[in-house]
């Protein structure tokens, strides 16, 4: 298992079914011991996980599946994705794979012009197939555990939402996302590759409530983890975004240095020099300005 502790997904999964600590324990293991998992402080041993497993009708996992899947690139290569999912066509995989390939499959229209109300239903369709799908609209709901594809399927239908103008819509999925995230039991190679692309979008999200403040916290913070974890790519996008929003803040002459630090990344992202990201940066006096 990659991502979660096996506590922590067997909580998930009873609470996903509404399933009690005694029902799922009634002649596997104790009620005791069932706590004692999902809490962290005991281990259970290789049957009686197995047995925990299959009682909650993960066979295949969600969870445990994408750590056996790792070779897939976790939804990074794209293309391969694509590949194996028109491959595979309507041939029965696991549940995990399903998911993962009718996702791929969607994105391939949406990069096509797919409509974004189609996008958007169809996205809530494939979500459901892991998690009740009103959930989105459950204010107290405190999930402890999302797959890695859960959390792009997420953070697309609130990007859906913000292009359908449902912008409050947008704003509480990407709020609760970077909360999970922020998490203390989250794999730090999942915020590596999410944080910076939620905190962009957080920042259209209140650029667009005209609340410019959190807009450009957003950017920072953003911009703050992308360079510390060394990733390229989400950059000139935060920044371009801090730019805007420091020129509606009146700050003109950082706008325009921000605007000119985004173009600089547009071309390093094609001239990486082997060095590491803030090395780079700090060479061409770039970071200056900002308070890393």
């Amino acid at each position: 298992m990659i991502y979660y502790q096996l506590g922590e997904v067997i909580r998930e999964l009873r609470s996903r079914q509404n399933m009690t600590q005694e029902s799922l324990a009634e002649g596997i293991c104790s009620v005791g011991s069932i706590a004692k998992i999902e809490g962290g402080t005991q281990m259970p041993s290789g049957h009686v996980a197995e047995a925990l497993l299959a009682r909650l009708g993960e066979r295949s996992s969600f969870f445990i599946g994408f750590g056996k899947e790792q070779q897939l690139l976790e939804l990074r290569n794209y293309e391969q994705l694509l590949a194996k999912a028109m491959e595979k066509g309507d041939k029965p995989g696991s549940a995990f794979e399903r998911q993962l390939y009718a996702y791929v499959k969607l994105i391939d229209r949406q990069k096509h012009g797919e409509e974004h109300q189609t996008v958007l239903m169809e996205l809530m369709e494939i979500l459901a197939m892991s998690m009740p799908i009103e959930e989105l609209y459950e204010q107290k709901r405190n999930r402890y555990a999302y797959t890695y594809l859960e959390l792009f399927i997420l953070n697309n239908i609130a990007v859906q939402f913000y292009y359908l103008e449902c912008i409050e819509s947008s704003c509480r999925i990407l709020e609760r996302l970077s909360a999970y995230l922020w998490g203390k039991y989250i794999d730090e190679e999942i915020k590596t590759h999410l944080l910076p692309m939620l905190h962009n979008n957080l920042a259209t999200v209140k650029l667009r409530q005209q609340m410019y403040t959190p807009a450009k916290q957003f950017c920072l913070d953003g911009i703050r983890y992308s360079i510390n974890a060394g990733m390229l790519t989400p950059l000139p996008y935060l920044f371009e975004n801090l730019s805007n929003t420091l020129f509606l803040l009146a700050e003109v002459s950082e706008a325009q240095r921000t605007h000119e630090v985004s173009d600089v990344l547009m071309r390093l992202q094609k001239e990486r020099t082997g060095r590491p990201l803030n090395e780079e940066l700090a060479a061409g006096g770039y970071l200056i300005s900002f308070p890393w």
